[in-house]
């Protein structure tokens, strides 16, 4: 099994957003893809939240071996053990990608971004096209609430 995973953040709204692909034989069987606010969290948050989604993703669905294909090249690093970096945010998805990869055999590839890889290059859109709904559909509600106190 291979799965495509991005992400991507907004540091004016602090909303990170990530979109996978889960691909079987050039076949695309399923796509996810969300958004969350996350304080003090960067473009490294969003693309560590891809990957620990797409590694859940793959334990509810009994899929114990995966490749992660990403154009972040340091998914493996960090993957590998628990790096400790400036970022308290970093460091929460750091722990969870080590704990879930200790559950599933998982390799990474690495792919240059903005290539052409088609499932590489949809994932990166569809990262990027849901974190703008999510500020359009979220923020608006925000902004309206805090003028009613």
């Amino acid at each position: 099994m291979t799965i495509y995973v991005d992400g991507s953040y907004s540091d004016t709204y602090k909303v990170a957003s990530y979109a996978f692909c889960v691909v079987e034989n050039e076949e695309i069987i399923d796509v996810r893809k969300g958004a969350r606010i996350i304080k003090g969290g960067n473009s490294v948050v969003a693309e560590l939240l891809g990957v620990v989604r797409a590694l859940k993703y793959c334990k509810t669905k009994g899929i114990t071996s995966v490749t992660i294909v990403h154009d972040y090249n340091k998914i493996p690093i960090f993957a590998s053990s628990c790096i400790r970096t400036r970022n308290g945010v970093i460091n929460d998805y750091i722990r969870n990608l080590v704990t879930l990869k200790r559950q599933l055999n998982v390799s990474f590839k690495k792919v240059k971004a903005h290539s052409n890889d088609e499932f590489n290059n949809m994932v990166d859109k569809l990262s990027r096209v849901k974190l703008n709904d999510y500020i359009k559909n979220v923020f608006p509600n925000i902004l309206k609430n805090k003028l009613k106190r």
